[in-house]
């Protein structure tokens, strides 16, 4: 959009030309508050995303700590076996 409106046509009158100018900004405004929408769904969208993947990166370094893990514990860490 130009930011320095050419001079109006000769004959034009200042009402009609306001008019144009006010219909120009309308539209603007509309195709604007139409992108910030979109924006705003994909914000969104892209957030619940993050927090699903946060979720899960949680649950693989769980796991990865849980594999670290020594599988044999220490004698007296270790339950006795049932007697028969």
């Amino acid at each position: 959009m130009d930011r320095n409106p050419q001079p109006y046509p000769k004959g034009t009158t200042d009402l009609v030309a306001l008019e144009k100018r006010v219909a120009e900004l309308e539209m603007t405004l509309t195709f604007q508050d139409d992108v910030i929408s979109e924006l705003e769904k994909t914000a969104a969208y892209q957030q619940q995303a993050i927090q699903a993947l946060e979720r899960k990166l949680n649950l693989l370094g769980e796991y990865l700590k849980s594999l670290r893990e020594d599988p044999i514990k220490p004698l007296n860490e270790e339950t006795p076996p049932p007697h028969y």
